[in-house]
C-alpha cells in the first residue's frame, strides 16, 4: 500500500465532515471551531468549496470564545490541538451552539479526556475523537512538522508531530538516524518512548498489517549536508521556491496571491520537476492548448444548438485555464528576470564546476575572481561561491579583500557574512575535501559531491551551449542514504543507527534486509530539489514508497539567515559543543 498523504487527508475529511448515515435525520448547518495550528492544517488540506459542500457555513477560532455569537441552532464540529484545551473547556462551559463533535489533531491522555467530561455539563459533546494529522501535507509524498516559538522541550514537541504522522499513516517503524547527531539522536529516542508507550494503549498494535517488512523511519540532519541549500535550483518547484518563495503552498507575485498545489492545478503537477528548458516546450504547449480549445470562431461557425451549448457550458473552465496560464506565466517570467538580473546562467554553471570537481583548482580559483570582481553580481551570490570553495579548497584569504573593495561589491559584506565565510569549515568541523584520505574520513560530508554521473539528457535544449547539461549534475547527500536502505550492498560513508519498538521486534525480528516503506524527516530544514529526488527514486523503484518532510522548506536565502545565525552561536558561546560530534 503506498505512501500517500492525500489518501489520509481524503480519510480525515471524510471523519470530520461527512453527515453520519441516518436518513430520518435532518442535516443541518454546521460551524467549524478551529485553532491556530488546525486552522493551517485545514487550508492547506481542503478547499472552500469542500466544505461548503458539506454543509460548513461558518468557521471560528476557538480562541475566540468570550467574543462569540449564540447559535444555538447549529452544530459544532471542533478539530484543535491539546493547546487550546483550556479554550475548548471554556467554550463548553458556555457554549454557543447547539451540540459539539470534538477531534484533536494529536493524541490525548487520560486525564485531559476526564478535565473535557467534567466541563460538558450540559451533555452537548456527542463525539471525542483522535485524528492524527499534527503536520501540514504540502504534496503527495512531503509534509512538514510546524515549530511552535518558544517550545521548551522541541525535541518532546517533534516527536509527539513525528506519533501522529506515523499513526495516520497507520505504520510502526524501525528507527534509524544518523549517529553522529545530538539532535536526532536525542528526537528518534522521543519517538521511540512514544511508540513503546502508546502501545501500551493499543494505538499501535494493528499497524504494519500489509507489510511483510517493518517500515523505516529515517531521521537525518540538515547540519551534515550544509551543501544542497546553498547550490541554486534549476526545476520548476525548487526555482519557485527559490526566487518567489512558497509559504504554505502560496506565493506572493506582484501583489498577487498564488495557490500552488498539485492537486488542483493540473499543469503544476505536470511540471513542477521539470528542468527550465523543458519547462518552457510544456508552457508554450499549454498555450497553445488553450488558444485551440478557447477558439471562439467555433460558435459563430456551428449551427447545432447542441454543439453551441456544450461551447457556451465550458466557458468557466476557460476561464479557470486562463487564470492558470497567466498565473504560471507570472511566476516563470519572474523566474526567468531573477536568472538573467542574477547571472545565474554563470553562476551556476560555476558551483556545478567546484561542487562536482569538474575543473582544476586554479581555474575554478581565477573563474572566482572574475565573479568576485563584477559589480552587478550580488554580494550575496558572492557569498554562497565562495562557501562552495571553501568546503572543496582551503579558502583564500585574498578573495576577502575583492570582496570588501567597494568597487567590487555593492553593498559591501556585513559583518555576518564575514564571519560566516572565516567560520564555515570550523563550524562544521570540515576539513580539506581535496584531500582524498581525509574526504574517506568524514562521516557527515563524505561523497557529497561524489555521486554526480547523473543520466540525465536534452537537458536546457532550448539553450544552445554545448554545456548547458551541466546545470543539474550535483546530487543531493540524501540520494545515497536512501540508494544503501534500498540495496544494502552499495557503498556508503554514513552510518546509521537503529531503534526497534517493542512490538516491531515481536513481529519482525531484529533484523531486516528488506526495505518497503520508508518515511524521512529532515531535521533543520529540507529544500524541494531533495523532495523530486525523492519523488525519482519513487518512480525508478515501484515496490519502495516514500515520503519526506521537515520542519522548514529551505532556500538559499532561509539557509543562508540560519548559517549566520549558527555562526553567531559560536561566537557567543565559545564553549558549546552542539557541532562538535557532527563529523
Amino acid at each position: 500500500m503506498a505512501l500517500d498523504l492525500y489518501k489520509v487527508k481524503d480519510v480525515y475529511f471524510n471523519k470530520l465532515y461527512q453527515p453520519r448515515q441516518n436518513a430520518s435525520e435532518q442535516i443541518k448547518p454546521k460551524v467549524l471551531l478551529l485553532d491556530k495550528i488546525t486552522t493551517t492544517i485545514i487550508s492547506m488540506s481542503y478547499t472552500q468549496s469542500q466544505l461548503l459542500s458539506n454543509d460548513i457555513i461558518l468557521i471560528e477560532l476557538i480562541e475566540n470564545y468570550k467574543t462569540l455569537s449564540v447559535m444555538k441552532h447549529l452544530n459544532c464540529i471542533v478539530f484543535v490541538s491539546i493547546k487550546s484545551l483550556s479554550s475548548l473547556i471554556s467554550e463548553l462551559k458556555s457554549p454557543h451552539f447547539g451540540s459539539y463533535e470534538i477531534y484533536f489533531n494529536n493524541s490525548i491522555n487520560k486525564n485531559q479526556i476526564e478535565k473535557i467530561a467534567e466541563s460538558d455539563e450540559y451533555e452537548i459533546v456527542d463525539k471525542l475523537i483522535e485524528i492524527f494529522q499534527d503536520y501540514l501535507i504540502l504534496n503527495s509524498h512531503l509534509y512538514q512538522i510546524q515549530h511552535e516559538p518558544g517550545a521548551i522541550n522541541p525535541y518532546l514537541e517533534d516527536g509527539s508531530k513525528l506519533t501522529s504522522l506515523l499513526l495516520s499513516l497507520k505504520k510502526n517503524p524501525i528507527i534509524k538516524y544518523e549517529s553522529n547527531s545530538n539532535d536526532i539522536k536525542r528526537l528518534s529516542s522521543e519517538i521511540l518512548y512514544n511508540i513503546n508507550s502508546n502501545s501500551n494503549n493499543n494505538l499501535f498494535d494493528d499497524l504494519n498489517i500489509h507489510n511483510d517488512v517493518p517500515p523505516i523511519l529515517l531521521l537525518l540532519d540538515r547540519k551534515n549536508d550544509p551543501i544542497t541549500p546553498l547550490i541554486t535550483p534549476w526545476t520548476y518547484q525548487s526555482m519557485i521556491h527559490e526566487f518567489c518563495k512558497i509559504e504554505k503552498n502560496l506565493v506572493n507575485i506582484e501583489n498577487q496571491q498564488i495557490i500552488l498545489t498539485d492537486s488542483n492545478d493540473q499543469f503544476y503537477k505536470e511540471s513542477m520537476y521539470l528542468n527550465y528548458g523543458d519547462l518552457t516546450d510544456k508552457f508554450q504547449k499549454y498555450v497553445e492548448k488553450y488558444k485551440s480549445e478557447t477558439n471562439q470562431s467555433q460558435i459563430t461557425k456551428t449551427s447545432n444548438l447542441n454543439e453551441l451549448k456544450k461551447i457556451l457550458m465550458k466557458f468557466p473552465e476557460f476561464k479557470k485555464f486562463s487564470t492558470n496560464i497567466l498565473n504560471h506565466l507570472n511566476i516563470i517570467s519572474e523566474i526567468d528576470k531573477q536568472i538573467s538580473l542574477q547571472k545565474l546562467w554563470d553562476l551556476g554553471e560555476l558551483q556545478q564546476t567546484i561542487v562536482c570537481d569538474l575543473d582544476s583548482q586554479q581555474n575554478i580559483k581565477e573563474r572566482i575572481i572574475t565573479v568576485l570582481k563584477d559589480s552587478k553580481i550580488s554580494t550575496t551570490n558572492k557569498v554562497k561561491i565562495l562557501l562552495l570553495y571553501s568546503i572543496r579548497f582551503n579558502f583564500d584569504q585574498s578573495f576577502l579583500s575583492i570582496l570588501n573593495d567597494p568597487l567590487c561589491s555593492d553593498p559591501l559584506p556585513s559583518e555576518e557574512q564575514v564571519n560566516l565565510l572565516s567560520k564555515f569549515k570550523s563550524l562544521f568541523n570540515l576539513t580539506n575535501l581535496t584531500n582524498i584520505q581525509k574526504q574517506q574520513q568524514q562521516q557527515g560530508l563524505t561523497n557529497i559531491f561524489a555521486n554526480k554521473n547523473i543520466n540525465i539528457s536534452n537537458l536546457f535544449k532550448n539553450h544552445q551551449n554545448e554545456n548547458d547539461n551541466i546545470y543539474l549534475q550535483y546530487t543531493p547527500r540524501l540520494n545515497e542514504i536512501i540508494n544503501k536502505l534500498i540495496d544494502p550492498n552499495l557503498e556508503s560513508s554514513v552510518k546509521l543507527n537503529t531503534l526497534i519498538p517493542d512490538k516491531v521486534k515481536q513481529k519482525y525480528g531484529t533484523t531486516t534486509e528488506k526495505v518497503q516503506d520508508i518515511i524521512i524527516y529532515m531535521n533543520g530544514g529540507l529544500t524541494y530539489e531533495e523532495s523530486r529526488l525523492i519523488h525519482e527514486i519513487s518512480e525508478n523503484n515501484k515496490k519502495i514508497n516514500l515520503i519526506i518532510g521537515s520542519d522548514e522548506m529551505l532556500n538559499s536565502e532561509t539557509w543562508l539567515n540560519k548559517l549566520y545565525n549558527l555562526t553567531k552561536d559560536k561566537q557567543t558561546e565559545p564553549e558549546r559543543t552542539q557541532f562538535r560530534d557532527l563529523l
